[in-house]
């Protein structure tokens, strides 16, 4: 039972680690148009307090292929694609829309 929840555990740690590689260098220096090149477009935005926060679904530190039923299509509504699939970012952009913080909600596995 513990192997399997240190192996959980360190897979995710993993995914976390290659988000904060790509994710930290950028705080405080890239526009949200950067962010967007790598992470694709967000799923929301909404200002709260002095930041806009972003989610983002993500299956950038991923190798698995996302099957093409889940692939957004711009302009056919909300972004309703499974957590299963991707990892889910909120990063926070300031009101120059730079970078400022970021967390990870669900990494997946």
């Amino acid at each position: 039972m513990w192997l399997v929840m240190v192996c959980a555990v360190g897979c995710t740690q993993t995914r976390v680690k290659k988000y904060e590689g790509i994710l930290e260098p950028l705080i405080g220096k890239a526009p949200k148009s950067q962010v967007n090149k790598l992470l694709g477009n967000p799923v929301s935005c909404r200002q709260e307090a002095r930041y806009e926060k972003c989610e983002y679904r993500s299956a950038f530190s991923q190798n698995n292929p996302v099957p093409e039923i889940f692939r957004r299509v711009e302009g056919l509504g909300p972004d309703l694609s499974p957590y299963e699939y991707f990892d889910v970012l909120h990063l926070y952009f300031d009101g120059f829309h730079v970078l400022k913080e970021w967390e990870p909600v669900v990494i997946m596995q």
